[in-house]
């Protein structure tokens, strides 16, 4: 049991009884907690809470889409995951793990086992945390992967336009031109070599070739 009156809860349920019964059963553990009671589909805006329960009794698939909104909201609540009993499927639990739920319970044992859940997942703040920073890297990898194809795609695309028009350029300059006209020619050559210089530097975003 703590005494902390700090701590808030977010219990999230469809179910009045649900959620009533662990209300009760986490007030054993934190009875000075300030509770916040959703239902899944109102809990599209998560509001700032030190822990979630999440109700995975009838949908662990929702449940688990549920946590995934709840890190994609940038919430880093500890999660609990409130099962009816028996082993998730296995590519549920994987997912669930993912979004950082370190604690499953069975509500039939809520009473005696939510309050030491609790304690470990809050327990497990570094865990959480170390959680968040590697989802926040991850994210930032992608983004750069992502850039990194724009900008091979970009290179692929321009090159070859590029090229032909600063052959045609070259041959132009090589004719008889009015000065005005050799002037422009000039000025085409000179952008073109540019933006040549320019895309040829996208091979520094873009993924790098094996050897």
């Amino acid at each position: 049991m703590t005494n902390s009156s700090a701590i808030s809860i977010c219990l999230v349920s469809g179910s009045p009884e649900t959620r009533a019964i662990l209300r009760e059963s986490a007030s054993l553990w934190a009875p000075g907690a300030a509770f916040t009671e959703l239902a899944p589909e109102s809990a599209t805006k998560f509001p700032a809470c030190t822990v979630a329960i999440v109700d995975a009794t009838g949908d662990a698939g929702a449940a688990a889409e549920l946590a995934r909104g709840i890190r994609a909201g940038g919430s880093k609540a500890a999660i609990v995951l409130v099962v009816a009993g028996g082993a998730l499927d296995e590519k549920v639990a994987a997912r669930i793990a993912s979004y950082g739920v370190l604690e499953q319970v069975q509500l039939q044992e809520a009473s005696r086992a939510l309050g030491p859940a609790l304690e470990r997942a809050l327990g497990a703040g570094d865990a959480g945390s170390g959680f968040a920073a590697a989802h926040d890297e991850l994210r930032r990898t992608q983004r750069l992967l992502a850039a990194g194809e724009i900008a091979l795609g970009l290179q692929h695309s321009m090159n070859n336009p590029l090229t032909a028009i600063l052959a045609e350029a070259q041959l132009l300059e090589m004719e008889e031109l009015t000065p005005e006209i050799g002037t422009a020619v000039g000025r085409i050559l000179e952008n073109t070599r540019r933006l040549v210089a320019l895309v040829r530097k996208l091979d520094v975003i873009g993924p790098k070739k094996s050897a």
